[in-house]
């Protein structure tokens, strides 16, 4: 019987985040009048006036079958408007309303032609948010982005929406940019992620995606946040291989989770990745299995050591979902030993899990800081056991990848 959390921990905490992002943002605009003052007007306050009166007809041209000409240039103008209000010194405690009204107009009125028409332009105009203005202003701007629906949800069958494939680009460049807050890029490092999950990008734009992420990955000084949701975006990109067929995701995620440099939440993270990302038969999945425990048997000793440490619990749930899918249509350790190319290694993964599945319940089960106490001995004593047991013959994950580790003697 486990006692893991039934939902993504790591999401949750992504989220919240984010929510803070935008909190503080919000609360800056509200106590230093002079940081709302930044940035070009991109518009004038009179041009809202245009959105109320052509509000009626904007959604008559959302609900066209076939658009007309009229139709387009209204559609153009009346998103034009909607989108760089935002710039506006008179809107900016608007801003999740203007983004708010917009999605629903989208996901409720429009139909497949002015969807297709108008998401792009979107885009655009969200683009030129991203220059030369306030952080809520861009906050804003990235979150849209991120939002939008080719297709929209469906509620009661419980479909998620389908993202716009659109937005890998302008993501990509969010990323991409050095001049841009880590706030933003962990909201447009979630974008691409969510595109990657729920959407259906092809392959070129997969491998684009992954890229840029491991690209940022390889920066010095990111901050920890930032650093997870690289780690757990890239595992979600559906990418084995780069252009040199080398495994290279894989490869990544496995030289975090061994780097102690690297900082408890994010090895945690890429234990959990490499229990999803892609792979075929010619990964060692026998490695990827042994470097989890030994995680998990570093991670017991430095809580025995620290218990009362505020991210043992993240880095518990984190190490069972490199085993247990963390949502029914993933991907884990023990969903791929069902099937081949890995059904051979069903009996060592789950003998690992065995012995990894007490240290996550002794950590999650633990009070909160300051009431937790050092789990018993032997469920460290049992993982090195299974470690000294089970060395792996090398330490090469796939082909064309340099060693992680040295061979033991």
């Amino acid at each position: 019987m486990t006692c893991v959390p039934t939902r993504s921990t790591s999401r949750f905490a992504l989220s919240l985040f984010t929510l803070t992002c935008c909190l503080i943002s919000g609360l800056l605009v509200q106590t230093t009048p002079a940081y709302a003052q930044t940035g070009n007007e991109l518009i004038k306050e009179a041009d809202l006036d245009f959105l109320k009166r052509k509000k009626f007809e904007y959604t008559k041209a959302l609900s066209s079958s076939s658009l007309t000409q009229a139709e387009i240039t209204l559609l153009t103008e009346y998103n034009r408007i909607q989108v760089l209000q935002m710039s506006l010194k008179s809107q900016i405690r608007e801003l999740s309303k203007i983004r708010e009204q917009l999605k629903r107009d989208l996901n409720l009125l429009a139909k497949p032609p002015a969807r297709a028409f108008v998401l792009p332009l979107i885009i655009k105009y969200c683009e030129q948010l991203l220059i030369d203005q306030p952080l809520p202003v861009r906050l804003n701007a990235c979150l849209l982005i991120t939002e939008l629906n080719e297709e929209p949800p469906n509620v009661p069958k419980q479909i998620p929406a389908t993202p716009f494939t659109g937005m890998a680009d302008p993501l990509i460049a969010i990323i991409s940019d050095k001049n841009q807050s880590e706030a933003l890029k962990i909201i447009a490092t979630n974008g691409l992620m969510r595109l990657c999950q729920d959407g259906n990008p092809k392959v070129d734009i997969r491998s684009r995606v992954a890229d840029a992420l491991i690209e940022q990955l390889k920066q010095p000084n990111l901050n920890e946040w930032y650093k997870r949701s690289l780690v757990e975006a890239v595992s979600h990109t559906s990418v084995l291989f780069d252009k040199t067929r080398t495994p290279y995701i894989v490869q990544t995620l496995a030289e975090i989770l061994i780097n102690p440099m690297e900082p408890w939440t994010v090895r945690a993270e890429a234990a959990s990745g490499l229990g999803r990302t892609e792979m075929n038969r010619e990964i060692n999945l026998t490695l990827v299995n042994y470097e989890i425990v030994n995680f998990a048997h570093e991670m017991g000793q430095q809580f025995n050591a620290k218990p009362n440490a505020p991210h043992w619990r993240l880095c518990a749930f984190r190490v069972y979902t490199a085993y247990q899918p963390e949502i029914s249509k993933s991907t884990a350790l023990l969903t791929r030993i069902k099937n081949a190319p890995f059904s051979t290694n069903r009996a060592e993964v789950q003998e690992a899990y065995d012995v990894v599945l007490p240290l996550a319940n002794e950590i999650l089960k633990q009070n909160p800081p300051p009431g937790a106490k050092a789990v018993p001995v032997k469920v460290i004593t049992d993982l090195k056991t299974w470690l000294d047991a089970n060395t792996p013959e090398n330490y090469i994950l796939g082909p064309n990848t340099k060693p992680l580790r040295n061979p033991k003697p």
